[in-house]
């Protein structure tokens, strides 16, 4: 059995869900802290605060659509005006760029950064990501449902621009004001039904065992520490970094950008879903305004994948936000490496059946070729 999957079983297992600011996500820091600190690396855990689900987000973003058509028949302006900030938090959020999230209470969770040096002179720097935190289980990620995901997530968004555009209309123009009203009620109410399904989420989801997502993302980045440890690079710095409170906002990357600022021609090597499936080099990135991935790293991908004969495929993905996606939306040359099913999906996506079991050895010692055979060809 190889090191990876060892790595994998005992996140998945031994420590088992891993919720963003819980006891068990601190417990899966420990351990990935220690593993890299046998590896001789001075490792530091760096304490941020996160909100603790995207539920308390969303769910607020809906709540306050449903207030705007409240208040709209007595008040159209402070209407109009509520629903088109909202939105605008909304399409800011779903970007990774936080506003109303700063107004939800929050809890500590933490990174776990390690640094291989260049041996010479640093004239590049590589920073290798992967979250360690695990989702709840919600009737959206359902099998009978994952399917449809993205298609009822755009739904949504339409719900909140028929909104926006209707009370527009109401404060602009002549049109009815009732009329307008009345014809976005079939918006509101379906929001309102979104925002059931968040809170059944929080009520009777259970956080997953997160073996795929993303205890695989982190035996990979174990992996290519140790080789690194071994055999550091001559001009090249590369840090890895282990982020907390990805599920619930992409909480990490964020907080590891606003500490530490790296160089905007830093690379970034994203490690995210790589247990199950073919492996994928993500093209895009973002459920709304996607991001081009660096066309650097993706050649040097290919290039790798056909030297070692990886059989490696390149899609976009754009369904939620990734440690990637914060990167790339802020114009760092990024490049996050994933494994979809026939079906181009995430398999166990937020699931209880995200368990080691189902993780393929094979995946992660290919994950971590490509990760090594890229840092590589950035070097030479």
């Amino acid at each position: 059995m190889s090191q990876a999957y060892n790595h994998v079983k005992f996140l998945a297992e031994e420590i088992g869900p891993r919720g963003s600011c819980t006891t068990q996500e601190r417990k899966a820091a420990d351990y990935i802290k220690d593993e890299l600190e046998k590896m001789s690396f001075e490792t530091k855990g760096e304490e941020f605060k996160a909100v603790t689900s995207f539920s308390w987000v969303f769910g607020f973003i809906y709540l306050l659509f449903i207030i705007s058509a409240l208040i709209f028949p007595s008040t159209p302006n402070w209407g109009f005006i509520l629903a088109l900030f909202t939105f605008l938090g909304f399409y800011l959020e779903s970007s990774t760029f936080p506003l109303l999230s700063r107004l939800i209470p929050k809890k500590s969770s933490q990174n776990i950064i390690a640094t291989v040096p260049a041996r010479s002179k640093t004239i590049r720097k590589v920073i290798v990501t992967a979250h360690y935190d695990t989702s709840r289980s919600a009737l959206s990620f359902s099998p009978k449902m994952v399917k449809s995901f993205r298609r009822t997530y755009l739904l949504m968004v339409g719900a909140m621009s028929i909104q926006v555009i209707l009370y527009a209309l109401g404060v602009f123009t002549n049109i009815s004001r009732n009329l307008l009203w009345a014809l976005s009620l079939p918006s509101v109410i379906y929001l309102f039904l979104t925002l059931i399904l968040l809170a059944h989420r929080e009520l009777a989801g259970e956080y997953t065992p997160g073996a795929n997502d993303n205890a695989s993302g982190v035996a990979v980045l174990l992996e290519v520490a140790k080789v690194l440890a071994r055999f550091p690079l001559l001009t090249t710095t590369v840090t890895l970094v282990a982020t907390g409170a990805e599920e619930s906002g992409t909480n990490g990357a964020l907080n590891f950008l606003r500490s530490h600022h790296p160089p905007k021609d830093t690379f970034i090597i994203n490690l995210d879903n790589l247990g199950i499936g073919k492996l994928t080099a993500v093209t895009q990135e973002g459920i709304l305004g996607a991001k081009n991935s660096s066309l650097e790293l993706l050649s040097f991908a290919e290039s790798t994948a056909e030297e070692k004969k990886i059989d490696l495929q390149f899609l976009p993905y754009n369904l939620l936000t990734t440690d990637g996606t914060v990167f790339l939306m802020r114009g760092y040359p990024t490049m996050t490496l994933m494994a979809f099913d026939q079906e181009q999906l995430l398999p166990n996506w937020h699931w209880p059946t995200d368990r080691a079991e189902f993780v393929d050895p094979s995946n992660l010692e290919e994950a971590k070729e490509l990760v090594l055979g890229i840092i590589r060809k950035l070097e030479s």
